[in-house]
């Protein structure tokens, strides 16, 4: 099953105006804007750089649907915009005149404030706080003895599951090379290299390294590159 969430439905009392506001002062991209009738337009719009979920700027017709523009929350805050240059999107904001009801704050989880959009519905703007990179090491592995693969395996198999159980590690997987069955690729990933210097001494891996089964051709420590 997959699923995304694709519009979200923000009531406005006119569709120009609204447009005006996201595109030139919060710098978001016009998606479409499409006349359905003589009243009313398909419009969406999308926060710049992003491919995610847009905005549906939804007319307010009827009074019980004006009753609403501004205040789809009833005070709460009511979307969260996140971007990867606070400061560079909060000047905006100055820049533009746009009311800041709460000023910056750094929280455990980023930095971030709050701000009206044109008819006072709440936003936060969130500059999400960075994860430490991961430690990522790779070893390319040859078992000594032909007559032992089974056997290196079931032990490589038993490193990996007491491995796992380390607070400081992520992941460990085992791949074995298709034309040579001696050969062993191990992909690890650890919190940090902290997490990976605690493994090198752990009890479990020394006792696999006592096996003396396979001896260490090259190990790499990598990084991602997304």
């Amino acid at each position: 099953m997959q699923q995304n969430l694709s519009h979200i439905a923000i009531v406005v009392e006119d569709y120009d105006e609204a447009i005006a506001f996201y595109t030139q002062k919060l710098h978001f991209t016009l998606l479409e804007d499409t006349p359905l009738s003589d009243t009313k337009r398909w419009v969406m719009v999308r926060p710049n750089g992003s491919n995610g979920c847009s905005l549906l700027l939804a007319k307010g017709v009827n009074a019980e649907q004006k009753s609403r523009i501004g205040n789809q929350t009833g005070g709460r805050v009511f979307l969260f915009l996140h971007t990867d240059d606070f400061k560079r999107d909060y000047q905006n904001l100055i820049n533009n005149n746009i009311k800041i009801v709460r000023e910056p704050a750094s929280e455990e989880y980023g930095t971030v404030a709050v701000f009206q959009d044109l008819y006072g519905n709440l936003w936060d703007l969130i500059e999400p706080k960075k994860a430490a990179p991961y430690f990522y090491s790779t070893g390319i592995l040859k078992i000594k003895d032909p007559e032992k693969i089974d056997l290196a395996i079931a032990q490589l198999k038993n490193l990996r599951d007491q491995t796992l159980l380390e607070s400081g590690n992520i992941s460990f997987e085992i791949k074995q090379v298709k034309n040579d069955p001696t050969k062993i690729i191990v992909w690890e990933c650890f919190k940090d290299e902290q997490s990976f210097n605690a493994h090198l001494h752990s009890k479990h891996l020394q006792e696999f390294v006592k096996l003396d089964l396979v001896i260490l051709e090259n190990g790499y420590i990598t990084a991602n590159i997304e």
